[in-house]
């Protein structure tokens, strides 16, 4: 196990952020929107878990955005490999796909995550 991650944030200090998704569309909203908080720094991107694997290395990500469907290495088998691995790195997935309570289960067995679907809906019946 590396030393990836083990730092406290200072004051003042961003957050760094690693996005792992396999759609060049996906990864840049997720930039453009990471970009418009001065809080948050984009250390890099990935476009599936085996070369998101290798960027947490090399970057020191505070906080990992997964999708879940990937080619190469799915997000789930990357969040597997991030808890056992990576056990204190922050993890947020997100997808466009629903997911089934069995694949919900899995994820909460994996430690803290987050799950964030990447088009939330709106519910009409709460909108006035």
């Amino acid at each position: 196990m590396s030393s990836v991650n083990q730092r406290s944030l200072l004051p003042g200090e961003k957050i760094r952020v690693l996005v792992v998704d396999d759609s060049v569309v996906i990864r840049r909203l997720v930039a453009n929107s990471l970009e418009l908080d001065p809080t948050l720094e984009l250390v890099g991107t990935a476009s599936n878990g085996l070369i998101g694997m290798q960027r947490i290395e090399q970057l020191n990500p505070d906080v990992v955005t997964l999708d879940i469907e990937m080619p190469e290495m799915d997000g789930l088998e990357t969040l597997r490999r991030v808890r056992r691995e990576y056990p204190q790195l922050r993890v947020i997935m997100f997808s466009t796909l629903t997911v089934a309570p069995k694949r919900r289960s899995r994820l909460s067995l994996s430690g803290p995550t987050t799950m964030w679907p990447k088009f939330p809906t709106r519910d009409r019946s709460t909108s006035r």
